[in-house]
């Protein structure tokens, strides 16, 4: 019986085991192998950096690469050993040869850089069959690609058509068909039987395509050979022309990175302008990228135009809370005005005024304990109040001429948006309710002019009973030439609204 203790580390263990195949990746394994320096044999000037090359392509797309470069026989046969080690079970397995090869009885060999090839024997026992490197390669379960860059001239073709008279044995040009087998990719560096050339270059023209190609993401491998055939086919003027054997039930893809295509879908919708600089610098040749600078420039305009609306915005507001201080100003004096204009009349209401000769008569006396008011000469009073009526009305035609100066500088607001959006080409400009400069927080009823009195209310027009009003519709007209610009270019990225489409129409 499991201790109840030990349960949870079983269960751990169990789910740990169940989620190793969701998590496992694709094994890949490759063989590249780059012989130069050949001791009986003319040296190759590029093979090394072929397969230096090769090697680094091959690492970059996710490959575990056995390599060697200027490898003996026991060299060669060591890393086809390892290689076949590293082929069991695996999803992708390739071989990478550049250097010397000869077939030989209508079979292929590669020629280690020590090898003396004088006779059949030299061939058999000096030389790597590649139909070794053919079983280390069906170890794998998933695809097997073998490219060959070794379709050079036989060197070894004088020595041995010396024996052609006295045995039986054929020798050819170039490498001979290999067999092919499901699941199997065989491209050679030129056609079978025809020899292939050197390269001036860093690389062989075959190998600096299929290093090029590699490169690409997102490429089906049959896709990328019959580009490698291609440039190889253009870069030697017709000259040579790489062969490809495919017999795959699937695609397979060298580079699985992300395509300029992926990489566009998924950013397309981006607010970020950081992305599109990047998308630019990695992809300067894609057909995206002129909607990604498109799209740049959108943001960009974007920006501008809202530096512009906030700064537009600060200085609008700026001027609206000196206009509401002068409010408040004339508010205060206004009704410290009224405040006593109203306590004069007051006053003056208690005194009367005697007839002409008459005495004058004043108040009945005051009960105990109240002050008796003094007489004010009623010349002086009158005068006092007259002054104080002045006040009051020429505070009221301030808060007029204050009611006007809002309303001004509103309308020159929604001017300067108007203006600003036809400079920027926007379709679309928001203009921000502008703040009361009524005094009163949050009045409820109709909206109340500056000087206190309720504001005009709206007209209203006759509506048939159980009829919806209908808004008064403004004649279309063509939007600017910068508005137009933009809808076409926002048509261009897939972001039109309903109303940018009509004015597309309108644009047309």
């Amino acid at each position: 019986m499991i201790p109840i203790a030990r349960l949870p580390l079983l269960m751990g263990l169990a789910l740990l085991l169940l989620a190793l195949p969701a998590a496992a990746t694709e094994r890949r394994v490759a063989l590249v192998i780059g012989n130069s320096s050949y001791a009986n044999a003319p040296v190759l000037p590029n093979t090394v950096n072929d397969a230096r090359d090769m090697v680094a392509a091959l690492r970059k797309v996710g490959f575990e690469v056995v390599d060697g470069v200027d490898l003996d026989k026991r060299g060669m046969d060591q890393a086809v050993t390892r290689f076949a080690r590293l082929a069991q079970d695996a999803d992708a397995a390739m071989f990478y040869y550049a250097g010397h090869g000869l077939q030989f009885n209508g079979e292929n060999y590669l020629v280690p850089v020590e090898a003396r090839v004088e006779d059949e024997i030299g061939v058999q026992y000096e030389t790597t069959r590649l139909n070794d490197v053919v079983t280390a390669l069906n170890f794998s379960r998933g695809v097997k690609i073998m490219v060959l860059d070794a379709c050079r001239n036989n060197p070894f073709v004088t020595h041995l058509a010396r024996r052609q008279g006295t045995r039986s044995f054929a020798v050819g040009t170039g490498l001979a068909p290999v067999a092919r087998a499901q699941g199997m990719v065989i491209a050679y560096a030129t056609q079978a039987n025809d020899v292939a050339a050197d390269g001036a270059g860093r690389n062989s023209p075959f190998t600096a395509a299929l290093v090029r190609e590699i490169d690409q993401p997102g490429v089906e491998v049959a896709t990328l050979f019959r580009r490698v055939q291609k440039s190889v086919y253009e870069a030697t003027n017709g000259r040579q022309t790489p062969e490809l054997s495919l017999s795959l039930l699937g695609d397979f893809y060298l580079n699985r990175s992300e395509t300029d295509s992926d990489v566009w879908g998924r950013i397309r919708t981006s607010e970020d302008p950081a992305v599109y600089h990047d998308f630019i610098r990695r992809y300067p040749t894609s057909f995206f990228t002129i909607d990604a600078r498109t799209r740049l420039d959108l943001l960009e305009r974007r920006a501008d135009e809202t530096r512009e609306r906030d700064q537009l915005a600060r200085d609008f507001a700026a001027r609206e809370r000196a206009l509401l201080e002068r409010v408040e100003r004339a508010e205060r004096v206004r009704q410290q005005a009224a405040t006593d204009l109203a306590k004069r009349q007051t006053e003056a209401s208690l005194t009367i005024a005697p007839p002409p000769g008459a005495a004058a008569r004043t108040p009945p006396a005051p009960s105990s304990g109240t002050v008796r008011p003094v007489a004010i000469p009623p010349a002086r009073e009158q005068a006092e109040r007259d002054r104080l009526a002045e006040e009051v009305s020429r505070r009221d035609r301030e808060l007029a001429s204050l009611e006007t100066e809002k309303k001004r500088l509103a309308d020159e607001r929604l001017l300067m948006e108007q203006a600003m959006a036809a400079r920027m080409g926007t379709l679309t400009m928001s203009v921000p309710a502008q703040p009361s400069l009524s005094l009163g927080a949050t009045a409820t009823g109709p909206e109340r002019s500056l000087n206190g009195r309720p504001a005009a209310e709206p007209a209203t027009s006759t509506v048939a009973p159980g009829a919806r009003p209908q808004a008064a519709r403004a004649p279309a007209t063509r939007p600017s030439a910068a508005t137009c610009s933009e809808i076409l270019l926002r048509a261009q990225l897939g972001e039109l609204t309903a109303q940018a489409k009509e004015q597309l129409q309108l644009c047309r």
